[in-house]
């Protein structure tokens, strides 16, 4: 006779309270940690960011030949008055064509003007084209190798000037209804519609835009030209 031995009960093994606390406080630490990190992590992506914003706000802006532009700098007359004086044609050749642009300026409180007037000419095709800043050509502008002119405004109106320099050519081309001008420093926009040409009179518009835009610095005076 075949003898069949009776099956044990299995055993059941129960965890120790000790390993049990362990656990837990290591799971407790492990989350302890993720937060940190995490807040540490938002910590150094909002630091990134506000970086990135004050750099980009206090970039100064860059003409097409990438230098910086001093008239998009911080404004240094913000409640100065402007008034457009005249706009005159000037005598060009070889290509080159030419206005001079004379305006008043006074302030209430003392303040300084230098750089380069913000210059974009309305076409009739609806487009606007901006000027490019150029310290002397053809037609004038400030050609010694000193710093660009600093000029006093006061409550007293003074007389300022510059050139707009552009090509000349012929040709079925959109033509300049306004030119809108921002002399640096100031928020005021002057519209010119109009020119002067000697022998001619008052010309309304501005003729055929022929693209190579420049404008020169600001200076004292009408003359347009740096001495």
């Amino acid at each position: 006779m075949t003898m069949t031995p009776t099956e044990q009960p299995e055993q059941v093994v129960m965890p120790d309270p000790a390993e049990l606390l362990i656990k837990e406080a290591r799971e407790k630490a492990r989350r302890r940690r993720l937060r940190w990190t995490s807040l540490f992590t938002l910590l150094i992506a909002a630091c990134l960011i506000g970086i990135g914003i004050v750099h980009f706000t206090s970039s100064p802006t860059r003409t097409s030949s990438g230098r910086p532009d001093a008239s998009a700098k911080a404004l240094t007359c913000p409640s100065a008055r402007v008034k457009l004086l005249r706009v005159l044609a000037i005598s060009g050749g070889l290509g080159h064509a030419g206005l001079l642009v004379r305006a008043s300026v006074a302030s209430s409180s003392a303040c300084t003007m230098s750089g380069y007037p913000i210059v974009g000419e309305e076409l009739t095709s609806h487009s606007t084209v901006m000027a490019s800043e150029m310290r002397f050509g053809y037609l004038g502008g400030w050609a010694t190798g000193a710093p660009l002119p600093r000029l006093s405004i006061t409550s007293r109106s003074r007389v300022v000037s510059f050139t707009i320099q552009s090509a000349g050519c012929n040709g079925p081309r959109p033509s300049t209804n306004a030119i809108q001008i921002t002399l640096p420093g100031s928020r005021e926009t002057m519209t010119a519609r109009s020119f002067y040409e000697g022998g001619v009179g008052v010309i309304r518009g501005f003729g055929i835009y022929c693209g190579h835009l420049f404008v020169t610095p600001l200076v004292k005076g009408p003359s347009g030209n740096g001495k």
